[in-house]
């Protein structure tokens, strides 16, 4: 077997080992093994674009930057590369050069459902549901049980306020064919939590973190779900379930009932009407504050 045979073959097991590191989420082992492999390998682009993953992966979004930025000029076409450049955009909320990313993508790969997949989280990302929904629809027809492309298509349902019960088919199709992953909890918090079942939600979201103990946002996810169930909070359900609208209509039926009261009793009780009124005023406006501290 021939030196350059040899080089290759290490190549390769070197990748396979960082693959297998990061799919474990062992980043810091990965980043060592690929710094080690890019001094023996300074012409393989996919070592470079594996150790910008790496950074992507633990939040160090200029490093990850400028690697791929190397990667790309060595490869223009390398599709990881141009993927995580795409990614590292929204990262930074630069919306518009993350959409030239993958409309570029798609016109390369218009057969692959990643590619719409990606655009079409932009796209909800960005508030623009016709089109996400579009570009998930066409992802689906290439790649019916696609996991992203399901876990838009669920979201999309969520939000446009079809999801009633167990009529979220995309959903219920994500749950069966991908019950582990991440995204489909998260769907199945989001879904829970619209549909007012904040307890499930909370179970769910406890399982996240437990997979996820690293997690900023699953930590504050638990916290705000364990502030909605707290029993204390039980008086200001409508305002938890329905927002600004519940915190309304108890409004006015508070007021009307302190009226009524001073018509209808006599001063001594129409007054402690008014002051259990005022507070329940008090409570519900400074209470939660407490309460968010204390979890």
């Amino acid at each position: 077997m021939s030196s350059n045979e040899d080089r290759g073959l290490d190549l390769r097991a070197l990748l396979q080992q960082a693959h297998a590191l990061i799919d474990r989420r062992r980043f810091p082992q990965a980043r060592q093994l690929l710094a080690g492999a890019t001094q023996n390998y300074p012409e393989s682009s996919q070592l470079l674009y594996l150790a910008a993953f790496v950074d992507y992966s633990e939040g160090k979004i200029s490093e990850a930057e400028q690697t791929v930025r190397a990667v790309l000029l060595q490869d223009p076409q390398h599709y990881g590369a141009r993927t995580l450049s795409g990614e590292l955009h929204e990262a930074q909320r630069q919306y518009a050069q993350a959409e030239t990313v993958w409309i570029g993508l798609l016109q390369d790969y218009p057969e692959k459902a990643d590619c719409y997949a990606a655009y079409s989280d932009l796209m909800l990302r960005t508030l623009h549901l016709d089109k996400a929904e579009r570009l998930m629809q066409e992802g689906l027809r290439l790649e019916p049980n696609h996991e992203k492309c399901l876990y838009i298509a669920a979201l999309i349902q969520v939000i446009q306020g079809r999801f009633r019960g167990a009529d979220n088919e995309h959903l219920q199709l994500l749950l069966k064919e991908h019950p582990e992953r991440v995204r489909t909890l998260v769907a199945l918090v989001v879904a829970l939590e619209q549909r007012g079942d904040s307890r499930s939600a909370l179970r769910i979201a406890q399982q996240l973190l437990s997979m996820r103990p690293d997690s900023s946002h699953f930590v504050n996810l638990v916290r705000e779900l364990q502030l909605k169930v707290h029993w204390s909070l039980l008086p200001l359900y409508p305002m938890q379930r329905w927002g600004w609208g519940g915190a309304a209509v108890v409004t006015a039926i508070g007021l009307v009932g302190v009226r009524v009261a001073r018509v209808s009793l006599e001063d001594s009780l129409a007054s402690i009407v008014a002051f259990i009124w005022l507070g329940y005023v008090i409570y519900s406006w400074v209470w939660p504050r407490i309460l968010r501290k204390l979890i």
